[in-house]
């Protein structure tokens, strides 16, 4: 799916919101990311937006957020939903994701509470994400063996050659 996909998902959703239950359970459009750079304000997004759609910028906007609140940010969307992507997602792409998302909620930008909620909600999937444990449990998606698998020995890449060396996890901390 493109970025007009993902927006006229957005706007049919808006139109007929009867189908937000339907459309949580389906997998995220590959467009996500378009609908949060429209959320968070980029006037490029919205001028194509705009001409894809022939809709004015303020129903865009709203098409989009609503489909982030209700889509993205429900209750009980994971940690990678609530960023708009999915478990293969590499995490340049997650930050990218979470960086839009705190463009459009801030509290310093935002002050209504709900959407000060919401912040919260996507620090604490960021955090989940980013957490050190997090590296670890990605890592068979990469081909390097996890923690709990090498009875307790973490494997982590070295910055240079990409080579993996084993670290023991007994407590041990740096």
């Amino acid at each position: 799916m493109s970025d007009a996909d993902a927006l006229k998902i957005a706007i049919d959703l808006f139109y007929l919101p009867s189908q937000v239950r339907a459309t949580r359970t389906r997998p995220l459009p590959k467009g996500t990311k378009f609908l949060l750079l429209i959320a968070a304000g980029d006037a490029d997004a919205m001028r194509t937006a705009q001409d894809l759609s022939s809709r004015p910028s303020a129903a865009i906007h709203e098409a989009a957020t609503f489909f982030i609140e209700q889509i993205l940010l429900e209750h009980s969307a994971d940690e990678y939903r609530t960023l708009g992507l999915d478990r293969t997602a590499p995490i340049a792409e997650l930050r990218a994701h979470m960086a839009l998302l705190m463009k459009w909620l801030h509290p310093d930008i935002n002050s209504d509470e709900r959407r000060s909620a919401m912040a919260r909600q996507v620090i604490r999937a960021w955090k989940q994400i980013n957490s050190p444990g997090t590296a670890t449990r990605r890592s068979p998606s990469i081909g390097i063996e996890t923690a709990a698998s090498q009875n307790r020995i973490a494997y982590f890449a070295t910055p240079k050659r990409g080579m993996p060396y084993r670290v023991p996890t007994d407590g041990w901390r740096m």
